[in-house]
């Protein structure tokens, strides 16, 4: 009896050491980027920032309790042509009332696991905020689970990695952006929003 006491605390003990949350971390450091395209009328506009920072706190065993916050830099936006950026963050996005665009996880919803360096397909329900307005939304992510190797610490620097994928559509006027009839610029009502993220846990320095 005290041998499957035993081997039960010791099982216990295996399960719990394997299911960790941890805090990875998603930096500015030009490898993280946003995209948005709009097919309007006359052209299709593409945009892109890499001013992208956040965090997801996860524990691959139990992808339920996962959640994340992304914050996107919108006055960074660059869709290649100047006047066309000024139109699009002044005009449109008015970044200077609204400069960023964020996403907070409420649930997630999918496997209840995650393999190592396997993709997972989840959904993510959350509160989109642009322009001022907030919109609760469902997003299909597409995340990977990557722990440290010699070829990520070489690639992508120490520490283990969740790579986190996903587009969605935002219509605009549910966000009270207007499309002034005047300007040259000319947006489609629903544009779609690309996410491709890194984040990173790092082990602390050593003292």
């Amino acid at each position: 009896m005290r041998n499957a006491a035993f081997a039960l605390a010791l099982f216990l003990s295996s399960v719990s050491l394997a299911a960790e949350v941890r805090t990875y971390s998603i930096t500015d450091d030009g490898k993280n980027y946003a995209t948005f395209e709009s097919a309007a009328t006359l052209e299709t506009i593409k945009g892109i920032t890499t001013k992208v920072t956040g965090t997801i706190v996860a524990d691959p065993q139990d992808i339920a309790s996962s959640r994340a916050e992304v914050t996107i830099d919108l006055a960074s936006i660059d869709t290649g042509i100047a006047m066309r950026n000024e139109h699009l963050r002044d005009r449109f996005l008015e970044v200077s009332k609204f400069p960023t665009a964020t996403f907070k996880s409420v649930s997630v919803d999918g496997p209840k696991t995650a393999a190592p360096n396997k993709p997972l397909e989840i959904r993510v329900t959350g509160d989109f905020t642009i322009h001022g307005v907030t919109r609760r939304i469902t997003v299909p992510v597409r995340v990977v689970y990557i722990p440290e190797s010699e070829l990520t610490k070489s690639s992508r620097g120490p520490g283990d990695w969740i790579h986190a994928t996903a587009t969605f559509p935002v219509r605009l006027a549910d966000h009270g952006i207007t499309v002034p009839e005047r300007l040259i610029l000319k947006l489609a009502d629903t544009v779609d929003v690309k996410l491709d993220v890194f984040a990173v846990s790092r082990p602390p320095k050593a003292e």
